[in-house]
């Protein structure tokens, strides 16, 4: 397999997750189809265990010292590409949300609320759904659990006598707190949260790596066309499931999971093939969908509320608003990640990050 630092494709799968995630906020539904989009978190979550899996992949770290692992400085490097842009966006929200409390709908400044989002522990708002103060943060609360997990394994593994990947053991404690959380899924809050299937989707992601890695260089570029079907065939079926086909019986992870794992280990087979995708606005989108995720509720929300009353073509739930509010997050997400997250995160591996270089934006090598 490849060691380009970065994939086209994968990155163009991020955007898609982000930009269907946006539209699905908006409320605006498609003529003769039904809502759709919230499948872009699940489409994350296998990308998130995809490149988790791929970071930690010795292979694919050639010039590691003597007794260097490619888990050195793990989870402190995610933090610092994690952290920062949320607590910023949560902290905006809590001021706002104290200066402006009739503005703010039914988000409340509760310093407890905001102790648990800060430090990603789920809790149970007012109804009973477990979000943070930045709701769409909920989904981050899991990723900095597989972080976590992936962190324990990794000091497993540099234990451990076999040479056992670290993912694996990371995706086992995965496994095990899901199974665990089951039985007291009914009367506590982090159990409800943490036995949800979603966690599966995680695993399919590391699954949908070694997949894709076990087909050598040669292979890949012969399959390049059924790929490309798989590819394509995947993503259809991911949006007709929410878009057009009544409500099917089916967990989530096998609804809507395994079509994301179909499509990421594919699209990563068809960059290994040479068929890495060259458009570069979509890549940057990719590159800046973490915080087009943060802040589209501020753009769309704001539209909503301070526009809408007056000229109600733009209310989210039109065509008109709905497209507004997707294009004014984009570009102010992709002006953000520019000027803002990108020369940070680079900072702040380069000086807290274990003096590697950092390699979250790197340009691809062409294939």
């Amino acid at each position: 397999m490849k060691t380009n630092n970065k994939l086209n494709n994968i990155q163009v799968l991020r955007a898609f997750a982000a930009l269907s995630v946006v539209v699905f906020h908006t409320g605006f539904i498609f003529p003769h189809l039904k809502i759709f989009g919230s499948y872009g978190v699940d489409v994350f979550f296998v990308i998130s265990g995809y490149i988790m899996a791929r970071i930690l992949d010795d292979r694919l770290q050639p010039n590691l010292g003597p007794g260097a692992h490619v888990g050195d400085f793990f989870l402190r490097r995610r933090i610092l590409r994690i952290v920062p842009p949320y607590w910023f966006f949560t902290l905006l929200l809590f001021v706002a949300s104290m200066r402006m409390p009739s503005f703010m709908g039914s988000t409340s400044a509760s310093n407890v609320e905001l102790f648990k989002s800060l430090l990603f522990i789920p809790f149970a708002k007012y109804g009973g759904v477990i979000q943070p103060l930045l709701f769409i943060g909920w989904s981050l609360n899991y990723e900095m659990f597989f972080y976590v997990a992936l962190a324990i394994g990794i000091l497993f593994h540099k234990r451990w006598t076999f040479r056992i990947p670290s993912v694996t053991f990371g995706a086992v404690l995965v496994l095990l707190t899901m199974l665990a959380c089951l039985p007291f899924r009914d009367s506590n809050v982090l159990a409800a949260f943490y036995s949800r299937d979603l966690s599966l989707e995680f695993l399919l992601g590391i699954l949908a790596y070694y997949t894709s890695r076990s087909v050598s260089d040669a292979a890949a570029r012969r399959l390049r066309v059924p790929a490309l079907l798989v590819c394509l065939f995947s993503l259809l079926v991911i949006i007709a499931i929410q878009a057009l086909l009544p409500q099917i019986p089916l967990p989530r992870f096998l609804l809507l999971g395994v079509p994301s794992f179909l499509l990421v280990a594919s699209a990563s087979v068809l960059s290994q093939g040479g068929w890495d995708t060259r458009l570069a606005s979509l890549v940057l989108i990719g590159d800046a969908s973490y915080i087009l995720y943060l802040i589209h509720p501020y753009c769309e929300y704001s539209i909503d509320r301070i526009l809408g009353p007056r000229h109600p073509w733009l209310r989210s739930q039109t065509a008109t608003g709905a497209f507004i509010g997707v294009t004014l997050s984009v570009l102010l997400a992709v002006l953000f990640h520019l000027y803002g997250e990108r020369p940070l995160v680079k900072s702040l591996n380069r000086n807290f990050g274990g003096k590697r270089k950092s390699t979250e934006f790197a340009t691809p090598a062409v294939p």
